[in-house]
This record gives C-alpha cells, structure tokens and sequence, in this order.
C-alpha cells in the first residue's frame, strides 16, 4: 500500500516534466525553422529539413528528427530528440555524406569526428535546450583540421579457468590469432599431488587472454574460432 501511493504521488511530477520537455522541443524546433528561414537567401546556407513526426506524436520508438543540410561541407547532420531531451537526455546527431559522390570528401573517419564535436558541445549544457548552440560549429567547420584519429581496433578479453596443456594452448591460440596481436597472462599450478592434474602438461589457472583485431570481422572470427576449435576443446578444463 505504501509503495503503491508513492507511486501514485510522483506521478504528477513525471507528467509536468514530460509536459516541460514537449513546451521545451516545440520551443526550439520553432526557433530553429525561424533562424533558418531568415538565413535561407544567403550564400551557402544551411538548410533546415523537418523529417517528423510532429513533438506531440513522437513516441519512445519513433521520435522527432530533423536534418540539416550544409552544402558548402557536402554534409547532413541528421538530429534526434529523444523523448526526455532536454531535461534527461541530450540530443542524438549523426552526420553522414550529402550523397554517394560526396563519400571521397566526408568519410566515416569525418563523419564520426563532426558527430564527436556536437557531442562534446551537448554535454556542456546538460538539462537545457542546446541543439542551435550545437549546430554553430559547422559554421566555423574545417573539414581538414578536423582530428580524424587513427584507425581502431576490435579487442577481445576472455577468461579460461583451467588450461590442462599449455603448450597445446598457446599453439592453438596463435593459429586463432591469424597473425594478430595476441597475449596471455596466467598462475601456474603446483600439481604433483593432485589428482585431477597429474596428467597435465605445465597446467595453468586463471588464464586471461587478449587478442586485437584490425576489425570487427577479424574480432568476430577469432572468437567462432576459440569457441568451437576442436584442439582448444582438448587442453582446457574449464571454458
């Protein structure tokens, strides 16, 4: 009983804050067309482009999303209001080429770099309408100082509990590897008096392995291959 009127209590409050953040929405989805429409007639403007659905209907699955088109960067930066933004959430930008010929100027490299800058400018506003704040950095944007990183890695940690042979493990987790990066730390197990391991060969304990892969795939592979190679099946005790 007790919890069930607390929960009734805080109910109002969850109402006025979702009727706060759809005031809020509306508020700069009006301001925003208005900015743009007045900069409409100058040379490379930006573009406001509204995809929907309207801030009353969206819901959890289908929320408010807009794009705006910056042509002078063959660029769209696509935004989405999430259905607790501003108070809880910040909004969710993407950037992506303007077309399939614009893919050799702004490539993922680029794409995930603006996306990481408006990011980074959302988080200094947190609880607050901050999309138009966001959006002023591609007016100053300059596609070859942006810092584009170096290319990733796909790293994959596990554990084995008992390695029975490590001399048959450690051939079996390079062939995996195929080549890449791949290192294992371990405890050694004093076994002559047990049992279970008196037919090991070097046993080890706690195993952790840590393998990288230039890509996702790679990282996928090795893992298909830890999992069902029949050779590493055999010299472990524990997966």
């Amino acid at each position: 009983q007790k919890a069930h009127r607390t929960q009734v209590s805080s109910l109002p409050f969850l109402l006025l804050a979702m009727d706060h953040n759809q005031t809020e929405r509306i508020a700069e989805l009006k301001a925003l067309r208005l900015h743009y429409r007045r900069i409409e007639k100058d040379d490379d403007a930006d573009v406001f482009e509204f995809i929907g659905p309207k801030v009353p209907s969206a819901t959890d699955d289908n929320p408010t999303r807009f794009a705006i088109v910056c042509e002078r960067h063959d660029l769209r930066v696509t935004v989405t209001l999430p259905s607790d933004y501003p108070s809880h959430s910040p909004p969710i930008f993407k950037a992506d080429a303007l077309n399939a010929c614009c893919r050799p100027i702004i490539t993922s490299a680029h794409e995930d770099a603006i996306k990481e800058l408006l990011d980074e400018q959302a988080t200094y506003m947190p609880g607050m309408a901050c999309i138009q704040t966001c959006l002023l950095v591609l007016d100053d944007l300059d596609l070859s100082s942006l810092d584009l990183g170096q290319p990733g890695r796909c790293r994959s940690i596990f554990k084995v509990d008992v390695v029975n042979n490590s001399k048959q493990f450690t051939k079996s987790l390079k062939n995996a590897a195929n080549g890449n990066s791949c290192a294992y730390y371990y405890r050694t197990i004093e076994c002559q008096n047990n049992a279970k391991f008196s037919f090991a060969v070097d046993p080890w304990r706690a195993v952790y392995v840590i393998c990288d892969a230039p890509n996702k795939r790679e990282a996928v592979d090795y893992m298909k291959t830890i999992r069902t190679d029949g050779s590493m099946d055999m010299d472990m005790l524990g997966k």
